[in-house]
């Protein structure tokens, strides 16, 4: 059974992302989902995303811009059984579960011992601003039913099964726990001695199979087989903010949003101009 993750972000690191999950090195063929989504382009779905985040109602700091979505099987399932077809179908019905107003681009990768699958999804719903987020009663429903369609029809991939809204057994195992800990470290080390900013740094991690977690609208630690690290812990001394923090495709993003809605707001004060002077 396939384990889903939903990571928000608070920043529009749109870009970044989608090029991650289109990174041909991920999977020998790509295998590549969207949903209301019309580019063939990494530039023109970054675009999408940018349109219909400016069709948002109402603005917070710390606003979610878009979630990192993740599908893992279990590293010992049959790949003979995780076809495309079969992963097609499992992505459709997620789409479906996840809901059809979303915005959506996604791509199956097969560079670790185990798939999975990483979506970029708007914070909002296609061109209405309203929130595309789920409630920890929606995220559990999600859970669920993606887990009863997955055992109904592919009862084969069945090694990854889980009681949703119950610890998970490998955290019953200090040992373990303690070791992935002490791995995980060892791995956010080297990534941050490697990085030239704090940008660099997350797509490191990434690569590893490692997402970070915020806390605040901040970058706050690592999210990886249920737990959650501190960078303050994991790093021992360094600092994450020791890294300069590199803005220039969200600082570009952020000023199409403003541009398109300065844009907008011209129009609908032409139109209300327009319908004053034809009463």
């Amino acid at each position: 059974m396939a384990i889903i993750k939903i990571l928000a972000r608070h920043n529009p690191s749109y870009a970044s992302l989608i090029r991650y999950i289109l990174n041909e090195d991920k999977s020998a063929q790509m295998q590549v989902f969207t949903n209301n989504l019309r580019s063939d382009t990494i530039p023109g779905y970054v675009q999408e995303f940018i349109e219909n985040e400016a069709f948002r109602r109402q603005y917070r700091e710390d606003q979610v811009y878009l979630y990192h979505e993740i599908i893992s099987f279990h590293a010992g399932e049959d790949k003979a059984l995780l076809t495309p077809e079969v992963l097609d179908d499992l992505v459709q019905e997620y789409i479906r579960l996840r809901g059809h107003t979303g915005v959506m681009i996604g791509a199956v990768h097969h560079d670790r011992e185990h798939v999975h699958v990483h979506f970029c999804v708007s914070a909002l719903h296609f061109r209405t601003g309203l929130s595309f987020g789920l409630s920890k009663a929606q995220m559990h429903e999600l859970k669920v039913s993606f887990q009863e369609y997955h055992q109904r029809w592919y009862p084969g991939i069945d090694k990854s099964v889980v009681e949703h809204g119950k610890a998970e057994p490998y955290l019953r195992h200090g040992q373990w726990h303690a070791n992935q800990r002490e791995l995980i470290a060892e791995t956010a080390k080297r990534c941050f001695a490697q990085a030239k900013s704090q940008q660099q740094f997350f797509e490191l991690l990434r690569t590893e199979r490692l997402d970070y977690y915020e806390r605040h609208g901040r970058p706050a630690g690592v999210e990886a087989n249920g737990m959650k690290m501190e960078f303050s812990r994991l790093l021992a001394g360094m600092r994450l903010d020791a890294l300069p923090v590199e803005r220039n495709e969200e600082e570009q993003a952020l000023q199409e949003i403003r541009r398109i809605r300065e844009r907008q707001a011209g129009r609908d004060r032409d139109e209300r101009d327009w319908e004053e002077r034809a009463r």
